[in-house]
């Protein structure tokens, strides 16, 4: 489920701060034609042919589709604010009102950020073949609460006992997608020049992402809404399917191995009582659900969050910037340390990940390459090599203090086949583990076929 905490607000930003140099607005756009072997997994979810996959993308196509939705409309923006002519004060009103307007309406459209964080909740299940309803495709303009419905309760028993670990992920995944949306428009901008604004965009999911973890340990807040929604959800097909996401999130975390069935019958006397309330956890499982709150203030610490969109290393012609995330995971948190570095044909993402159980904590690195150029008689390829070691808990426990090494290794290719058109290959392996944006927690070896499109 997806509840906006808020509507609208306003942000003042001084543009005049940012780093940035002023260079023509260029769009990047990604789209992932073949994901295998999730594709797969959607297939058998579905159950229509290959092409019916497509109606539950995986993490990596929905996240291309909703990252190039906003890419193109803030470039439509910062290029009629580069090339009208007009008086100033109200071409700004225009810019800058006018991206606020339209980030607040994409996101209750397909594609938009709303949309994609059912989608994430959507690829955890059909990976272990629960099919669903994404709410955001109806256009739900306003909605409070919007919902992943048409999910059976025979397919939520059977998810959580063949795999708690992909269960507990199942409901902070929402979140996870919206803060490496937020990544993914901070590095484009920063690698791309693209000079967009997107800040308000980061302080919007930023900002709803933080409330409705805070939310979910709220008793006046949860346990009101989850009454209504009980009263009036009569049948299984309509419900949501966890409720309160961070909720229900803290209640199987701490209890993996608790049979689905054993929350007893529905209110209505039809089907299980999916959703959890306050009243269902302990103190020790609200009391870490409010710290976990508290933790996402991490997600705000980046110079671009503020519009420093890129900083001076000195003299050089070296320019950096951070950021810190904060991500909820199958088995407690990880705090995140992204250095973002820009120098000329050498771009690099560095990261130090700190992953935290119940009482232990699990360090990796992580280090990848954007875009080095090879050339090859009259073939321009752009690499991509991504790297990751460090270790997690072992078998995504969230109360063990036992470490299993954890692994990733892979790289990305486009190919320049003409000045804006480059069809690209990916293939990423991994050990057991959690990754953000990687529907797998078992060891996998997954590849994509898509193009990219840059202008």
């Amino acid at each position: 489920m997806k509840t906006k905490s808020m509507l609208l607000f306003c942000i003042v930003f001084n543009t005049a701060f940012a780093f940035a140099e002023d260079k023509d607005p260029m769009l990047k756009l990604d789209l992932p034609l073949f994901d295998l072997p999730y594709q797969m997994d959607a297939m058998n979810t579905v159950g229509h042919g290959f092409f019916s996959s497509y109606a539950n993308p995986s993490m990596a196509q929905s996240m291309a589709v909703t990252t190039d939705m906003y890419s193109a409309f803030h470039y439509g923006m910062r290029t009629f604010y580069d090339s009208v002519n007009m008086n100033r004060t109200l071409k700004e009103i225009i810019y800058y009102g006018g991206i606020a307007m339209g980030d607040f309406l994409l996101t209750y459209m397909p594609g938009g950020d709303g949309w994609l964080h059912e989608e994430f909740h959507r690829a955890v299940m059909s990976r272990r073949r629960v099919n669903s309803f994404n709410g955001m495709n109806l256009f739900p303009l306003g909605a409070e609460m919007v919902s992943v419905s048409k999910v059976s309760d025979e397919d939520l028993v059977r998810f959580k006992a063949e795999s708690p670990a992909d269960f507990i992920r199942m409901h902070e995944v929402g979140i996870e997608g919206q803060y490496l949306l937020a990544s993914r428009l901070q590095r484009n901008n920063f690698f791309y020049n693209q000079n967009y604004f997107n800040e308000w965009l980061y302080w919007t999911m930023t900002l709803n992402s933080h409330l409705y973890v805070l939310s979910s340990a709220s008793p006046a807040m949860v346990n009101a809404q989850t009454e209504q929604m009980n009263k009036a959800e009569t049948d299984a097909a309509s419900r949501d399917f966890t409720g309160f996401d961070m909720t229900a999130w803290v209640y199987d975390l701490f209890r993996p191995n608790e049979p689905y069935q054993d929350r007893g019958i529905h209110p209505s006397g039809i089907g299980v009582n999916r959703y959890r309330t306050t009243e269902d956890l302990t103190d020790d499982e609200l009391n870490y659900l409010t710290m976990q709150g508290w933790l996402q203030l991490f997600n705000y610490l980046s110079p671009m969050m503020l519009g420093f969109r890129s900083l001076p290393f000195g003299d050089t012609d070296i320019t950096w910037n951070f950021a810190f995330r904060h991500f909820l995971t199958s088995f407690g948190s990880d705090v995140t340390l992204e250095l973002l570095i820009n120098s000329g044909e050498l771009n690099f993402v560095a990261a130090y990940h700190n992953y935290q159980s119940y009482e232990h904590i699990f360090p990796a690195i992580e280090i990848e390459m954007i875009d080095y150029p090879v050339r090859i008689k009259n073939v321009v390829m752009y690499i991509s090599p991504k790297i990751m070691a460090g270790v997690q808990p072992k078998r995504q426990a969230f109360f063990t203090s036992e470490a299993e090494f954890f692994g990733l290794a892979g790289s990305r290719i486009d190919f320049q086949i003409t000045k804006h058109w480059l069809p690209y290959i990916e293939v990423m392996a991994k050990t057991n583990g959690w990754v953000a944006g990687n529907e797998f927690l078992e060891n996998n070896i997954s590849a994509r076929l898509g193009v990219s499109a840059r202008f």
